[in-house]
């Protein structure tokens, strides 16, 4: 049984049919891509998987669990985390501020006041151990918002696994980033994966997904053009014309 399945899920924004009859079975315990072209709707359909946007039509399981209706804080409580294109951190706090922020949906007060006064702590060392995890660990006291890019993104993942999620979605991660940083992105999804994580990547960086992803599915137009292996998904015709182009053509 699928750990997370959208069946025929459809969003528009007045004229524009942004997701058609979309349907996805996400496996537990994989690493799943969404590619294709700009304006192919995965953001659209990330946005719908998290509760950002509810769909017009469509049904949406995690674990069973109707998610048609809930905001994306309660798909957080569920154990649903994201990160988003546009990087958004706590630029005036500290890294160790920023991913402690994370473990607010644990507390039992306002975010406010856990990010004010909370428990400071309490979650302090797997905190550390987040920033150790993205690399960031020698520069827990520093102001996020003096991180270079590369070192942003990565912060805003480890805020993210600070939710401790069960489904860990993200949307281009990879924007951005040199080669070095794309190849520590690559070590560090793998790794999110082998921990027990299931993840969900949109993303435009083929090698990075040729080289993460167990299963790849591709998007055109708001529509499911294919979905494969990374091996099948290389070899499909369709898929070449639609997007990939000569890079990976024979």
């Amino acid at each position: 049984m699928a750990y997370l399945k959208a069946a025929n899920i459809s969003k528009s924004f007045g004229g524009v049919h942004a997701v058609q009859n979309v349907s996805i079975e996400v496996p537990e315990n994989s690493i799943f891509a969404l590619i294709g072209p700009n304006g192919a709707g995965k953001s659209t359909l990330l946005n719908l998987l998290s509760g950002i946007y509810q769909p017009d039509a469509g049904q949406l399981v995690f674990q069973e669990q109707n998610l048609i209706g809930l905001p994306a804080y309660r798909r957080a409580r569920l154990g649903l985390a994201r990160t988003f294109q546009k990087i958004r951190l706590f630029r005036q706090l500290t890294l160790l501020e920023n991913v402690r922020a994370g473990f607010h949906i644990h507390q039992s007060e306002p975010f406010w006041k856990h990010l004010a006064l909370g428990s400071v702590g309490r979650f302090d060392a797997e905190a550390r151990e987040l920033l150790d995890f993205v690399g960031l660990g020698s520069r827990a006291n520093e102001r996020a918002g003096a991180l270079p890019y590369g070192k942003q993104r990565l912060l805003e993942i480890a805020r993210a696994l600070a939710t401790r999620p069960r489904l860990f979605m993200l949307d281009e991660p990879a924007a951005g980033l040199n080669a070095s940083e794309v190849d520590f992105l690559l070590d560090r999804l793998t790794e999110i994966g082998r921990r027990g994580i299931t993840v969900v990547v949109v993303e435009h960086n083929m090698d990075l997904v040729m080289n993460v992803a167990h299963r790849v599915f591709v998007m055109d137009h708001g529509e499911a053009l294919f979905e494969g292996t990374p091996r099948e998904v290389q070899d499909n015709p369709r898929v070449i014309e639609a997007y990939l182009g000569g890079e990976f053509a024979a």
